[in-house]
Formats: C-alpha cells, structure tokens, sequence
C-alpha cells in the first residue's frame, strides 16, 4: 500500500498516572509511583500500541501543568530572533525562581510585538526521554503539548482580549489570564477540596479583575472535558 492510513495516538501525562489515548477514546492507562518509574512505565504503555511499518503512525504527548513552568514573559526591547527570545524566557524564569535548574525548552503562545508573551518551560531531559520512547517503538514523535494548547485549539477559534483560562486537576489548577489584548497573569492555586466555579472564582478574585468569559478544561476518567463559561461566576454550555 503506498499510502497507509496514519494514527494520531496520544499520552497524557499526568503526576501519577500515565493514559493513552487513539480518536479521543482511552485506549489504556498505567500508574506511576514515582518520577523514576516514567521511562519504565512509558515503554509499558506504548507497548500496547500495535505494530504497523515503522514511523507510519505518530504520537504525542499532553502534559500535565505539574511537568511545566508557566510564565509571562514581559516584552523586552532588543529580542530580534526566536533564540534571543528563549533564552531571555529562561533567564526571566531562574530570576523568579531564585536558583539554578537544567536545561530548558521553551515553547511561546501568541508572542506579539510590543506585548507580554505567554511561554511554557520543561526540563529538556524529559522531552528528550519522550522523544526516545516513541522511537523505540517505531512511532513519529510529533512533540509535546500543555493542556492550555489543548483547551485554546477546542475552545477558542481566536484568541480572545479578555479571558480567564483553566486547567482543573484534582490536587492543583493553573489559570492564564489575558486582559485588554494582552496576557495579565499566570498561577496555579491548590484547592483540592473545592469545586470548578470556587476556583473559577478565587482565580478571578485575587487578580482583582472585573469577571472574565472562563474557558475551562479537565481530565475525568475517559479523558478531558472542556466547558465554556460565561463568567467566573455561571456556566454557560458544555462543547
């Protein structure tokens, strides 16, 4: 056959907990116990993909706001290229984190001129250990994305000026906020006692900002649920 069909399959990971996933259906799920268990783990799960021609299907990897730095990256005059712009993201995130990590890689989401940009941080050895999983099993490695990527592409057909963002987990939730047409603020609250529209609405208390059109995705047991609310304060209509 010239020209097989191709899967798409995807890994969600989570802190203690590793799903794979083909056409938005959970395929298989394996827990984890600790970090060091991740590249054991991982190889137990791919393992249950079936074998085709090598590097025909493709796989990404979903991860949790736990395996990533959020950041808002204030616009610095004198960032000309991509380059300049990462590095910059990481110097910005040692300076608030107070001390030293390994080495990172930087991905940005809607960077404008002039303007503040949102970037996500992960330590570049779990990437690189993603990366040598999937072509262990002979599988196209496509990269890694952050569920905030995940909620825009099903949510948002354009970025909106004003919105709250939420990634809801069951210990931690991380909230990204935009305010006229640019990015305020990012955070992650622990609140796991506390139900969606609580944490909605502390998110969009401690920013001191009017309320927000709240965008909202979460994982329940077959995979991720994404709603669209009208405010922080009333949901509107599930997608």
């Amino acid at each position: 056959m010239l020209f097989p069909y191709t899967n798409l399959w995807q890994v969600f990971l989570q802190p203690r907990c590793l799903q794979l996933f083909l056409a938005q259906k959970k395929i298989a799920q394996i827990d984890v116990e600790s970090d060091a268990e991740l590249a054991s783990s991982l190889d137990a799960l791919l393992a249950q993909i079936p074998s085709r021609l090598p590097f025909v299907d493709s796989i990404e990897f979903i991860l949790d706001s736990s395996q990533l730095h959020y950041l808002i990256v204030p616009w610095q005059q004198g960032m000309n290229t991509p380059v300049d712009r990462d590095h910059y993201a990481i110097a910005f995130h040692l300076q608030q984190q107070g001390q030293a990590s390994g080495p990172m890689r930087v991905a940005f989401t809607d960077y404008a001129y002039g303007k503040n940009g949102f970037a996500a941080l992960m330590d570049k050895d779990i990437f690189e250990l993603l990366g040598v999983a999937a072509r262990r099993r002979r599988l196209r490695f496509t990269g890694s994305r952050s569920q905030f990527d995940v909620l825009w592409r099903k949510a948002c057909r354009s970025m909106p000026d004003d919105a709250l963002f939420a990634c809801m987990g069951p210990q931690q939730s991380s909230f990204a906020l935009r305010y006229q047409h640019q990015w305020h603020s990012v955070f992650s609250l622990h609140l796991p006692t506390a139900d969606t529209q609580t944490q909605l609405e502390t998110a969009n208390r401690l920013t001191g900002l009017p309320p927000l059109a709240c965008f909202v995705i979460q994982p329940d047991a077959d995979g991720f649920v994404t709603a669209s609310f009208s405010d922080a304060s009333r949901a509107q209509e599930n997608l």
